[in-house]
This record gives C-alpha cells, structure tokens and sequence, in this order.
C-alpha cells in the first residue's frame, strides 16, 4: 500500500511546482507592466514612452531572473497630454514541458496591463 502512495506524492509535488511557477511568472508579469506604465509616464515625448516603457519592462523581467521567451512588451501612450494616461502591456510565455508526467500544456501565456496617469501639471513639449 505505502508503494501506491509514492506515484501519488510526486505527481502532487509536480502539481505544487507548477502552480508555483505560474504564480511566480505572474506576478514578475505584473511587476514589468507596472515599470513600463511607470517609467513610460516620466518620458516627455511618446516616442520616448515606447523606448523606455519596454526597456523598463525588459530589465525588470531580466532582474527577476523570469523565463520567459518570448516576452512583448507594448506601451501605448494615448494622446500623451497633460492628465492623461498611458498603458503598458506584457504578454510572457512560460514553459511547463519540462514538469512531466501532469498532462500540463507545452506553454502558458500570462498577460498584465498597467497604467500610469501623466502629470498634469507638466510641460508641452
């Protein structure tokens, strides 16, 4: 009987894993998307929003050691105006192949969106 428990408690550790995983990825996802929202609502120009909002988001996924490749990373920067907003998205793709034995897909997408309002009180440029 002891033997029946053992197939059973590693498919449950496998299953722990990979929640585990998933929930890591998510919020690492979350965390980008609010760096680039952030970091695209500081720029003075749109143009400027997309570089540094998706280079925000990279190094934020890169410092988190987060495995995720592809990554893509959009900022949208509205009508870029005094109170306004802009929004960043991160769309990251991870790999639970490598958990097998639990049936899991090949790869799940974890998506975030975050926005950030623009100073009212700045400049035109």
């Amino acid at each position: 009987m002891a033997l029946g428990y053992i197939p059973l408690m590693v498919l449950a550790v496998l299953a722990i894993v990979a929640c585990l995983r998933l929930a890591s990825a998510a919020i690492d996802v979350h965390s980008a998307a609010a760096a680039a929202a952030r970091q695209a609502s500081l720029a003075r120009t749109p143009a400027e929003a997309r570089l540094t909002g998706g280079d925000a988001a990279s190094l934020s996924l890169a410092g988190r050691g987060v495995a995720c490749q592809p990554s893509t990373v959009t900022v949208d920067p509205g009508a870029f105006v005094p109170g306004g907003q802009v929004s960043a998205s991160v769309a990251c793709r991870v790999r639970l192949e490598d958990l097998s034995g639990l049936g899991l897909p090949g790869a799940v997408t974890i998506r975030a969106t975050s926005r950030q309002p623009l100073d009212a009180y700045r400049s035109q440029p």
